[in-house]
């Protein structure tokens, strides 16, 4: 072996040297998350007219604090690596929460919602394929916006750049545009959900298919409500469960006129290989809980992990989400991600307010 590849070898950083480098930026986002519950209680108790109209509970508190902290006084470059972790906060807090459903309760949601879930991914790609049109992009800029739009943002986007062969900055001016989408609605939505009187499992199903960003979406759902939090989840997996079939259209979509292209496509391992794994864990949980494997404390447990997950990763997109990067993201990707975004938003609200028994 070389002395190169041997001097490469001993410069790797090991797992120690990562967990060390994450303590200061966790220290930040487990600081923020306590503030964030007790200002939560301290907002119930002293200012109660202004947190029932306001609804700013834990979740929009932890976010709008930490974007202010980014944003002002900024995050030492030493507490960059534990911020870092938002998505596996969020990804654990989706699998604890598999504890709380059984598989009949998973039924109960059903293949209605599973048909309305479909039809509004797809539908999406093909109303922005169709309005792009009108705007100048590449396809694969295209492509990416699509995939962010429709399925659930950053992954998705990650998922597709790369198979329609988008350049590195067309992926992150889609994300860019999908993350200030999902943040509006983010501190929109609670709104209009409140004053339209839906209950828990209207605003989650609604939330759960008109906003992008996972994280977001769960987001949303705890600031409305701890059930339609739940409820945001499972929309939210079921969307997650389509996604490698929806990232395989929108790249054939993309690669239509290169048959060659298109010709070498595995379809079958494709889909494997963009299937997200956390689901499979999820559904260990789910069906652990069928069981009867989990005493009444343990689920308690649960609970508190879950909700805990959850802030943890909300106050690590506070921390992370930086307003140079809406200014940086352009006017095309976001008026017409924008568009295809309202107008499945308001759809998915007609639909969830007249057409789904929840």
């Amino acid at each position: 072996m070389s002395q190169t590849r041997v001097a490469h070898l001993e410069q790797k950083p090991t797992l120690i040297d990562n967990v060390v480098k994450a303590l200061p930026g966790l220290a930040l986002v487990v600081a923020l998350g306590v503030f964030a519950f007790w200002a939560d209680g301290y907002l119930k108790t002293n200012f109660k007219k202004f947190y029932e109209v306001a609804h700013f509970n834990y979740v929009l508190i932890a976010i709008t604090i930490g974007m202010l902290i980014r944003n002002t006084v900024g995050v030492p470059a030493v507490m960059e690596p534990g911020l870092k972790y938002s998505t596996v906060l969020t990804k654990t807090g989706i699998v604890v929460m598999g504890t709380k459903y059984t598989l009949a309760s998973l039924a109960k949601v059903g293949t209605m919602s599973m048909i309305f879930i479909a039809v509004f991914l797809f539908g999406t790609v093909a109303l922005l394929f169709w309005l792009r049109r009108y705007f100048k992009m590449t396809d694969q800029l295209a492509g990416c916006l699509a995939a962010g739009f429709s399925i659930c943002g950053v992954s998705a986007t990650v998922a597709t750049g790369p198979a329609v062969r988008a350049r590195g900055e067309e992926m992150a001016y889609s994300i860019a545009s999908i993350l200030i989408f999902g943040l509006l609605m983010l501190f929109t939505l609670p709104v209009i959900g409140h004053a339209l009187g839906m209950t828990p499992n209207q605003f989650g199903a609604w939330v759960g298919v008109a906003i992008v960003n996972s994280a977001q979406v769960l987001a949303a759902g705890f600031a409305f409500h701890k059930d339609a939090g739940l409820m945001a989840g499972i929309f939210n997996m079921g969307r997650v469960v389509l996604l490698p079939f929806v990232v395989l259209f929108i790249v054939m979509l993309v690669l239509r006129n290169d048959s060659k292209a298109t010709e070498s496509i595995n379809k079958t391992r494709f889909v494997c290989d963009k299937f997200p794994i956390f689901i499979v864990a999820f559904l260990a949980a789910v069906v652990l809980n069928t069981m009867g494997f989990f005493t009444k404390a343990e689920l308690q447990l649960a609970n508190n992990i879950m909700i805990w997950a959850f802030c943890l990763g909300f106050a690590s997109i506070g921390l992370t989400t930086r307003f140079s990067d809406m200014k940086a993201a352009g006017k095309d990707g976001i008026i017409l991600g924008f568009i295809v975004a309202l107008i499945k938003a308001v759809l998915a609200l007609a639909v969830v307010m007249w057409l789904l028994p929840l």
